[in-house]
Protein backbone atom coordinates (compact mmCIF):
# COMPACT_ATOMS: atom_id res chain seq x y z
CA UNK A 1 0.00 0.00 0.00
CA UNK A 2 1.55 3.78 -1.03
CA UNK A 3 0.45 6.74 0.92
CA UNK A 4 0.24 10.12 -0.11
CA UNK A 5 4.28 10.52 -0.56
CA UNK A 6 4.50 7.72 -2.94
CA UNK A 7 3.29 8.99 -6.05
CA UNK A 8 2.17 6.11 -8.87
CA UNK A 9 4.50 6.18 -12.06
CA UNK A 10 1.11 6.03 -13.89
CA UNK A 11 0.33 9.24 -14.84
CA UNK A 12 -3.61 8.92 -14.92
CA UNK A 13 -3.12 7.32 -11.58
CA UNK A 14 -1.00 10.54 -10.16
CA UNK A 15 -4.21 12.73 -11.88
CA UNK A 16 -6.72 10.81 -9.85
CA UNK A 17 -5.01 10.91 -6.54
CA UNK A 18 -4.56 14.35 -7.16
CA UNK A 19 -8.23 15.24 -7.83
CA UNK A 20 -9.14 13.07 -5.19
CA UNK A 21 -7.50 15.15 -2.66
CA UNK A 22 -8.48 18.23 -3.90
CA UNK A 23 -12.31 17.24 -3.98
CA UNK A 24 -12.04 16.05 -0.36
CA UNK A 25 -10.31 18.67 0.93
CA UNK A 26 -12.61 20.64 -0.32
CA UNK A 27 -15.41 18.83 1.88
CA UNK A 28 -16.99 16.76 -1.08
CA UNK A 29 -20.05 14.42 0.65
CA UNK A 30 -18.35 10.44 0.66
CA UNK A 31 -21.40 9.41 -1.54
CA UNK A 32 -20.92 12.54 -4.37
CA UNK A 33 -16.61 12.11 -4.08
CA UNK A 34 -16.95 7.99 -4.75
CA UNK A 35 -18.92 8.75 -7.12
CA UNK A 36 -17.18 11.67 -9.20
CA UNK A 37 -13.91 9.21 -8.46
CA UNK A 38 -15.32 6.25 -10.50
CA UNK A 39 -16.57 8.15 -13.46
CA UNK A 40 -13.26 10.02 -13.68
CA UNK A 41 -11.46 6.43 -13.62
CA UNK A 42 -13.81 4.93 -16.27
CA UNK A 43 -13.33 7.68 -18.23
CA UNK A 44 -9.33 7.31 -18.21
CA UNK A 45 -9.67 3.86 -18.92
CA UNK A 46 -8.75 2.61 -15.39
CA UNK A 47 -10.72 0.28 -12.82
CA UNK A 48 -11.21 2.07 -9.52
CA UNK A 49 -12.84 1.48 -5.91
CA UNK A 50 -12.73 4.19 -3.63
CA UNK A 51 -13.63 4.53 0.32
CA UNK A 52 -13.83 8.13 1.77
CA UNK A 53 -12.88 8.95 5.31
CA UNK A 54 -13.27 12.40 7.52
CA UNK A 55 -9.68 13.18 6.97
CA UNK A 56 -8.60 10.43 4.41
CA UNK A 57 -9.72 8.16 1.36
CA UNK A 58 -8.62 4.86 0.25
CA UNK A 59 -8.09 4.09 -3.53
CA UNK A 60 -7.67 0.79 -4.99
CA UNK A 61 -6.35 1.83 -8.79
CA UNK A 62 -6.32 -1.06 -11.86
CA UNK A 63 -4.61 -0.58 -15.07
CA UNK A 64 -4.06 -3.36 -17.38
CA UNK A 65 -0.32 -3.38 -16.26
CA UNK A 66 -0.28 -3.18 -12.59
CA UNK A 67 -2.71 -2.65 -9.23
CA UNK A 68 -1.70 -0.16 -6.89
CA UNK A 69 -3.27 0.87 -3.44
CA UNK A 70 -3.09 3.97 -1.77
CA UNK A 71 -4.37 5.70 1.11
CA UNK A 72 -4.10 9.26 1.08
CA UNK A 73 -4.35 11.65 4.00
CA UNK A 74 -6.00 15.14 4.21
CA UNK A 75 -7.47 17.98 5.67
CA UNK A 76 -10.51 19.14 6.04
CA UNK A 77 -10.56 22.92 4.58
CA UNK A 78 -13.23 25.20 3.78
CA UNK A 79 -15.86 25.44 1.29
CA UNK A 80 -14.25 27.04 -1.99
CA UNK A 81 -16.97 26.75 -4.87
CA UNK A 82 -15.06 28.76 -7.57
CA UNK A 83 -11.95 25.69 -7.09
CA UNK A 84 -14.65 23.53 -7.07
CA UNK A 85 -15.93 24.62 -10.53
CA UNK A 86 -12.41 25.19 -11.61
CA UNK A 87 -11.42 21.53 -10.79
CA UNK A 88 -14.82 20.52 -12.53
CA UNK A 89 -13.59 22.14 -15.64
CA UNK A 90 -10.12 20.46 -15.94
CA UNK A 91 -11.61 17.40 -15.73
CA UNK A 92 -13.50 18.18 -18.61
CA UNK A 93 -10.86 19.16 -20.73
CA UNK A 94 -8.87 15.68 -20.10
CA UNK A 95 -11.81 13.52 -20.50
CA UNK A 96 -11.91 15.71 -23.76
CA UNK A 97 -8.74 14.92 -24.77
CA UNK A 98 -7.81 18.98 -24.91
CA UNK A 99 -5.99 18.78 -21.55
CA UNK A 100 -2.47 16.68 -21.24
CA UNK A 101 -2.43 14.98 -17.79
CA UNK A 102 0.30 15.94 -16.62
CA UNK A 103 -0.23 19.10 -17.40
CA UNK A 104 -3.65 18.79 -15.58
CA UNK A 105 -2.12 17.57 -12.47
CA UNK A 106 -0.06 20.51 -12.37
CA UNK A 107 -2.88 22.66 -12.87
CA UNK A 108 -5.01 21.49 -10.04
CA UNK A 109 -2.52 21.70 -7.49
CA UNK A 110 -2.00 25.48 -8.96
CA UNK A 111 -5.91 25.91 -8.34
CA UNK A 112 -5.87 23.88 -4.81
CA UNK A 113 -2.69 26.38 -3.93
CA UNK A 114 -4.98 29.68 -5.21
CA UNK A 115 -5.21 32.30 -2.56
CA UNK A 116 -9.30 33.22 -2.05
CA UNK A 117 -10.91 35.62 -4.17
CA UNK A 118 -12.36 37.05 -1.13
CA UNK A 119 -9.66 38.35 1.45
CA UNK A 120 -9.97 38.13 5.28
CA UNK A 121 -11.52 41.21 5.70
CA UNK A 122 -14.27 40.73 3.26
CA UNK A 123 -14.40 37.56 4.52
CA UNK A 124 -14.89 38.90 8.30
CA UNK A 125 -17.70 41.73 7.22
CA UNK A 126 -19.70 39.00 5.57
CA UNK A 127 -19.13 36.59 8.71
CA UNK A 128 -20.78 40.05 11.15
CA UNK A 129 -23.33 40.75 8.14
CA UNK A 130 -24.75 37.38 7.82
CA UNK A 131 -24.53 37.01 12.24
CA UNK A 132 -27.44 40.25 12.09
CA UNK A 133 -29.18 38.75 9.43
CA UNK A 134 -29.81 35.86 11.95
CA UNK A 135 -30.24 37.71 14.00
CA UNK A 136 -33.65 38.98 12.58
CA UNK A 137 -34.40 35.51 11.17
CA UNK A 138 -34.59 34.92 14.96
CA UNK A 139 -36.58 37.93 15.97
CA UNK A 140 -34.69 40.25 17.10
CA UNK A 141 -34.76 44.20 16.02
CA UNK A 142 -32.35 46.88 14.89
CA UNK A 143 -30.31 46.26 18.35
CA UNK A 144 -30.05 42.33 18.44
CA UNK A 145 -28.86 42.94 14.84
CA UNK A 146 -26.00 45.82 15.47
CA UNK A 147 -24.71 43.59 18.33
CA UNK A 148 -24.86 40.58 16.43
CA UNK A 149 -22.96 41.91 13.92
CA UNK A 150 -20.41 43.35 16.00
CA UNK A 151 -19.75 39.88 18.01
CA UNK A 152 -19.84 38.40 14.84
CA UNK A 153 -16.96 40.14 13.46
CA UNK A 154 -15.03 39.53 16.90
CA UNK A 155 -15.34 35.83 16.24
CA UNK A 156 -14.14 36.07 12.97
CA UNK A 157 -10.57 37.98 13.83
CA UNK A 158 -10.34 35.65 16.83
CA UNK A 159 -10.32 32.55 14.13
CA UNK A 160 -8.19 34.21 12.22
CA UNK A 161 -6.05 35.27 14.96
CA UNK A 162 -6.25 31.28 16.32
CA UNK A 163 -5.52 29.93 13.02
CA UNK A 164 -1.88 30.80 13.15
CA UNK A 165 -1.93 29.52 16.78
CA UNK A 166 -1.85 26.07 16.53
CA UNK A 167 -2.46 25.07 19.88
CA UNK A 168 -5.66 27.93 20.21
CA UNK A 169 -7.51 26.36 16.62
CA UNK A 170 -8.45 23.28 18.71
CA UNK A 171 -10.33 25.11 21.05
CA UNK A 172 -11.54 28.23 18.87
CA UNK A 173 -15.26 27.15 19.18
CA UNK A 174 -15.22 27.30 22.69
CA UNK A 175 -13.14 30.59 23.30
CA UNK A 176 -15.97 31.72 20.36
CA UNK A 177 -18.79 30.39 22.11
CA UNK A 178 -17.50 31.65 25.43
CA UNK A 179 -16.83 35.56 23.88
CA UNK A 180 -20.94 35.15 22.81
CA UNK A 181 -21.87 34.63 25.37
CA UNK A 182 -20.54 36.90 27.74
CA UNK A 183 -21.06 39.41 25.31
CA UNK A 184 -24.48 39.00 24.47
CA UNK A 185 -25.06 39.34 28.54
CA UNK A 186 -23.31 42.61 28.88
CA UNK A 187 -24.78 44.18 26.08
CA UNK A 188 -28.71 43.30 26.90
CA UNK A 189 -27.37 44.73 30.75
CA UNK A 190 -26.62 48.04 29.51
CA UNK A 191 -28.51 48.58 26.54
CA UNK A 192 -32.49 48.35 27.45
CA UNK A 193 -35.39 45.86 25.80
CA UNK A 194 -32.38 43.72 24.09
CA UNK A 195 -32.44 39.87 24.24
CA UNK A 196 -29.10 38.72 25.15
CA UNK A 197 -29.82 34.89 23.59
CA UNK A 198 -30.92 36.11 20.55
CA UNK A 199 -27.59 38.22 19.76
CA UNK A 200 -25.60 35.17 21.69
CA UNK A 201 -27.42 32.43 19.27
CA UNK A 202 -27.25 34.87 15.72
CA UNK A 203 -23.21 35.79 16.46
CA UNK A 204 -22.20 32.32 16.24
CA UNK A 205 -25.20 30.89 13.36
CA UNK A 206 -22.18 30.27 11.07
CA UNK A 207 -20.16 27.87 13.66
CA UNK A 208 -23.49 26.02 14.49
CA UNK A 209 -22.79 22.68 12.64
CA UNK A 210 -26.48 22.19 11.73
CA UNK A 211 -24.97 21.56 7.54
CA UNK A 212 -22.51 19.31 9.12
CA UNK A 213 -25.22 17.56 10.67
CA UNK A 214 -27.28 17.14 7.77
CA UNK A 215 -24.27 16.01 5.32
CA UNK A 216 -23.77 13.61 8.08
CA UNK A 217 -27.08 11.96 8.26
CA UNK A 218 -27.05 11.89 4.41
CA UNK A 219 -24.53 10.12 4.23
CA UNK A 220 -25.47 7.20 6.63
CA UNK A 221 -28.66 7.14 4.63
CA UNK A 222 -26.56 6.46 1.11
CA UNK A 223 -24.33 3.63 3.48
CA UNK A 224 -21.52 5.65 4.05
CA UNK A 225 -21.74 4.61 7.47
CA UNK A 226 -18.13 5.23 8.93
CA UNK A 227 -17.77 8.44 7.25
CA UNK A 228 -21.10 9.47 7.97
CA UNK A 229 -20.98 7.93 11.92
CA UNK A 230 -17.70 10.40 12.45
CA UNK A 231 -19.17 13.59 11.24
CA UNK A 232 -22.11 12.66 13.42
CA UNK A 233 -19.74 12.69 16.45
CA UNK A 234 -17.81 15.73 15.29
CA UNK A 235 -20.96 17.68 14.81
CA UNK A 236 -22.55 16.90 18.06
CA UNK A 237 -19.09 17.29 19.89
CA UNK A 238 -18.97 21.37 18.44
CA UNK A 239 -22.49 21.74 19.36
CA UNK A 240 -21.54 21.07 23.42
CA UNK A 241 -18.60 22.98 22.77
CA UNK A 242 -21.03 25.68 21.89
CA UNK A 243 -23.52 25.05 24.31
CA UNK A 244 -20.68 24.60 27.00
CA UNK A 245 -18.77 27.61 26.19
CA UNK A 246 -22.12 30.46 26.18
CA UNK A 247 -22.88 28.88 29.51
CA UNK A 248 -19.25 29.94 30.73
CA UNK A 249 -19.21 33.04 29.46
CA UNK A 250 -22.99 33.81 30.42
CA UNK A 251 -22.05 32.96 34.03
CA UNK A 252 -18.70 35.12 34.09
CA UNK A 253 -20.70 38.03 32.29
CA UNK A 254 -23.47 37.67 35.38
CA UNK A 255 -20.89 37.87 37.77
CA UNK A 256 -20.70 41.83 36.75
CA UNK A 257 -24.04 41.93 35.56
CA UNK A 258 -25.93 40.29 38.86
CA UNK A 259 -29.21 42.42 38.03
CA UNK A 260 -29.41 41.38 34.79
CA UNK A 261 -32.90 39.44 33.26
CA UNK A 262 -33.27 38.31 29.57
CA UNK A 263 -35.68 40.70 28.05
CA UNK A 264 -37.75 41.03 24.64
CA UNK A 265 -36.78 42.58 21.85
CA UNK A 266 -38.30 45.50 20.05
CA UNK A 267 -40.25 43.31 16.65
CA UNK A 268 -39.29 44.81 13.36
CA UNK A 269 -41.55 45.25 10.53
CA UNK A 270 -42.16 42.14 8.30
CA UNK A 271 -40.79 43.88 5.04
CA UNK A 272 -37.07 44.12 7.19
CA UNK A 273 -37.15 39.80 7.13
CA UNK A 274 -37.55 39.86 3.02
CA UNK A 275 -34.85 42.71 3.34
CA UNK A 276 -32.58 40.15 5.40
CA UNK A 277 -33.33 37.39 2.50
CA UNK A 278 -31.79 39.25 -0.07
CA UNK A 279 -28.45 40.50 1.90
CA UNK A 280 -27.87 36.71 3.00
CA UNK A 281 -27.02 35.56 -0.80
CA UNK A 282 -24.47 38.26 -0.74
CA UNK A 283 -22.50 36.82 2.56
CA UNK A 284 -22.98 32.86 1.57
CA UNK A 285 -20.78 34.34 -1.89
CA UNK A 286 -17.95 35.18 0.38
CA UNK A 287 -18.22 32.91 3.17
CA UNK A 288 -18.18 29.67 0.04
CA UNK A 289 -15.77 31.45 -1.96
CA UNK A 290 -18.14 31.03 -4.89
CA UNK A 291 -17.55 33.24 -8.29
CA UNK A 292 -19.38 37.18 -8.68
CA UNK A 293 -21.26 35.38 -11.91
CA UNK A 294 -23.19 33.09 -9.99
CA UNK A 295 -25.04 35.53 -6.89
CA UNK A 296 -27.81 35.03 -8.77
CA UNK A 297 -27.85 31.47 -8.49
CA UNK A 298 -27.37 31.85 -4.86
CA UNK A 299 -29.61 34.36 -4.46
CA UNK A 300 -32.67 32.11 -5.93
CA UNK A 301 -31.25 28.97 -4.32
CA UNK A 302 -31.97 31.27 -0.91
CA UNK A 303 -35.57 32.30 -2.11
CA UNK A 304 -36.34 29.01 -2.80
CA UNK A 305 -35.66 27.69 0.44
CA UNK A 306 -37.09 30.28 2.18
CA UNK A 307 -40.72 30.59 0.71
CA UNK A 308 -41.06 26.53 -0.24
CA UNK A 309 -40.09 26.33 3.78
CA UNK A 310 -42.30 29.22 4.71
CA UNK A 311 -44.87 27.50 3.08
CA UNK A 312 -44.63 23.87 4.13
CA UNK A 313 -44.62 24.68 7.68
CA UNK A 314 -47.70 26.55 7.46
CA UNK A 315 -49.27 23.56 5.62
CA UNK A 316 -47.44 20.70 7.78
CA UNK A 317 -46.16 21.98 10.47
CA UNK A 318 -42.00 23.09 10.70
CA UNK A 319 -40.18 20.24 10.91
CA UNK A 320 -42.21 18.97 7.75
CA UNK A 321 -41.96 21.78 6.11
CA UNK A 322 -38.04 22.05 6.15
CA UNK A 323 -38.43 18.72 4.69
CA UNK A 324 -40.54 20.49 2.06
CA UNK A 325 -38.35 22.98 1.56
CA UNK A 326 -35.33 20.84 1.21
CA UNK A 327 -37.07 18.74 -1.61
CA UNK A 328 -37.65 21.85 -3.34
CA UNK A 329 -34.26 23.29 -3.10
CA UNK A 330 -32.80 19.71 -4.61
CA UNK A 331 -35.20 19.88 -7.96
CA UNK A 332 -34.01 23.20 -8.38
CA UNK A 333 -30.36 21.80 -7.66
CA UNK A 334 -30.51 19.33 -9.92
CA UNK A 335 -32.09 21.56 -12.56
CA UNK A 336 -29.61 23.64 -12.09
CA UNK A 337 -26.56 20.99 -12.52
CA UNK A 338 -28.19 19.45 -15.32
CA UNK A 339 -28.77 22.19 -17.45
CA UNK A 340 -25.75 24.81 -16.83
CA UNK A 341 -23.12 21.57 -16.10
CA UNK A 342 -22.18 23.13 -12.69
CA UNK A 343 -21.60 21.75 -9.63
CA UNK A 344 -25.12 21.42 -7.73
CA UNK A 345 -23.62 22.65 -4.46
CA UNK A 346 -23.49 26.30 -6.08
CA UNK A 347 -27.10 26.31 -5.11
CA UNK A 348 -27.75 23.58 -2.64
CA UNK A 349 -25.07 24.76 -0.06
CA UNK A 350 -26.44 28.02 0.39
CA UNK A 351 -29.74 27.30 0.46
CA UNK A 352 -29.41 24.67 2.88
CA UNK A 353 -28.26 27.12 5.40
CA UNK A 354 -31.19 28.68 5.47
CA UNK A 355 -32.84 25.48 6.48
CA UNK A 356 -30.39 23.39 9.27
CA UNK A 357 -31.22 22.91 12.26
CA UNK A 358 -28.07 23.71 13.86
CA UNK A 359 -29.90 26.97 15.78
CA UNK A 360 -32.70 24.23 17.06
CA UNK A 361 -29.87 21.79 18.60
CA UNK A 362 -28.07 24.59 20.17
CA UNK A 363 -31.69 26.12 22.00
CA UNK A 364 -32.10 22.00 23.13
CA UNK A 365 -28.54 22.23 24.41
CA UNK A 366 -28.66 25.79 26.17
CA UNK A 367 -31.70 24.64 28.19
CA UNK A 368 -30.16 21.58 29.57
CA UNK A 369 -27.36 23.87 30.81
CA UNK A 370 -30.17 26.19 32.58
CA UNK A 371 -31.94 22.88 34.30
CA UNK A 372 -34.81 23.05 32.14
CA UNK A 373 -34.16 18.88 30.89
CA UNK A 374 -37.70 18.31 29.47
CA UNK A 375 -37.55 21.32 27.16
CA UNK A 376 -34.10 20.19 26.25
CA UNK A 377 -34.54 16.70 25.41
CA UNK A 378 -38.10 18.18 23.01
CA UNK A 379 -35.67 20.84 21.83
CA UNK A 380 -32.87 17.79 21.03
CA UNK A 381 -34.97 15.72 19.24
CA UNK A 382 -36.86 18.69 16.83
CA UNK A 383 -33.46 18.86 15.79
CA UNK A 384 -32.81 15.29 14.87
CA UNK A 385 -36.14 14.80 13.26
CA UNK A 386 -35.90 18.17 10.99
CA UNK A 387 -32.03 17.10 9.79
CA UNK A 388 -34.18 13.77 9.16
CA UNK A 389 -36.34 15.40 6.97
CA UNK A 390 -33.78 17.55 5.24
CA UNK A 391 -32.44 14.60 4.15
CA UNK A 392 -35.80 12.88 3.35
CA UNK A 393 -36.55 16.03 1.19
CA UNK A 394 -32.94 15.74 -0.34
CA UNK A 395 -33.43 12.20 -1.63
CA UNK A 396 -36.90 12.73 -3.07
CA UNK A 397 -35.48 15.63 -5.01
CA UNK A 398 -32.74 12.75 -6.28
CA UNK A 399 -35.55 10.46 -7.02
CA UNK A 400 -38.03 12.70 -8.96
CA UNK A 401 -35.16 14.88 -10.18
CA UNK A 402 -31.89 12.26 -11.02
CA UNK A 403 -28.89 14.69 -9.86
CA UNK A 404 -25.96 14.98 -13.05
CA UNK A 405 -23.48 12.26 -12.53
CA UNK A 406 -19.90 13.40 -11.98
CA UNK A 407 -18.05 16.46 -10.23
Amino acid sequence: MNDAQSPSQDSRIAFCLEIGKALHSFGTPAHRFEEAMHLLVASLGLEGDFLAHPTAFFADLRSAARREVFVVRTESGETNLEKLVSIQALVKEVISGNQPIEEAAARVREVVARAPSFGRGLVAVSFGLSSAMAARFFGGGWREMVLAALLGLMISVLGFWTSKQHHLAQVLVLLAATLAGFGGVVAAHFISHTAAFTITLASIVILLPGLRLTIALREVATGNLVTGSSRLVDAAMTLLMLAFGVALGRQVAMQFAKTFQESPSIQLAAWTEWAALLVVPLTYMVLFQARKRDFGWILLASIVAFISSRLGSAWLGPELGAGLGAMTLGIVANLFGRYTRLPNQIMELPGLLLLVPGSIGFRGLAFLTMGETEVGLQTAFRMVFLAVALVMGLSLANALVRPRKGL
